[in-house]
């Protein structure tokens, strides 16, 4: 039996949408996730799920989004590590969250 999450997942971007983000981005820097979403009629969330559907041409961060291509290195090398620093967090969790399970199979 499957459990439902009480949300949706975000569709697979197609890749029009993708396009559509790299013509926005192209030439203007950092520019925030809300002026993209309401540029592309969307939310933040499908903006996040688009530029991770852009295999790496797209980097985010507390400005917003940038093409990788036009960043500076510091700012690719800063999405990157964050990106790491992330990935190492879920992955902590999920050992948590499998450990309290485990230990309430025990009881």
């Amino acid at each position: 039996m499957t459990s439902r999450l009480p949300f949706g997942r975000a569709p697979e971007p197609p890749a029009e949408r993708v396009a559509s983000l790299l013509a926005l981005l192209d030439g203007r820097g950092w520019q925030s996730a809300k002026a993209l979403a309401r540029q592309m009629d969307t939310d933040d969330r499908t903006i996040r799920a688009i530029a991770a559907a852009s295999d790496g041409a797209v980097i985010s961060g507390q400005r917003g989004y940038c093409l990788t291509a036009q960043a500076s290195v510091r700012d690719v090398q800063h999405a990157a590590s964050w990106l790491r620093h992330q990935a190492q967090q879920m992955t902590k969790r999920a050992y948590q969250i499998e450990q309290a399970m485990h230990q309430r199979g025990a009881a």
